[in-house]
């Protein structure tokens, strides 16, 4: 299974518009699973994964970083990147 971790903010526009899009993908994908982790709260984990800004999307799988997109996507785009790897 693969994970992919959602870095976002309640102040973010563009994470705004994506948010529905991640919760629905969510309820669909069975190869992967989104962890929506806010930004202002997990400051430990931003500074871990070197997040620079928001909205970003980090694909793990076998608990290893393989791929990282930043910026508001599409459902197209997101199932593209989960599908990548």
């Amino acid at each position: 299974m693969k994970h992919v971790l959602y870095f976002t903010a309640d102040w973010c526009n563009p994470c705004k518009k994506v948010r529905p899009i991640v919760e629905e993908l969510n309820k669909e994908q069975i190869v992967a699973k989104f962890f929506i982790i806010d930004a202002d709260i997990e400051n430990e984990m931003v500074s871990d994964f070197g997040v620079k800004s928001i909205p970003t999307f980090i694909l793990i799988k076998n608990n290893v970083e393989v791929s990282r997109t930043t910026g508001a996507k599409t459902k197209e785009e997101l199932t593209s990147f989960i599908n990548e790897e």
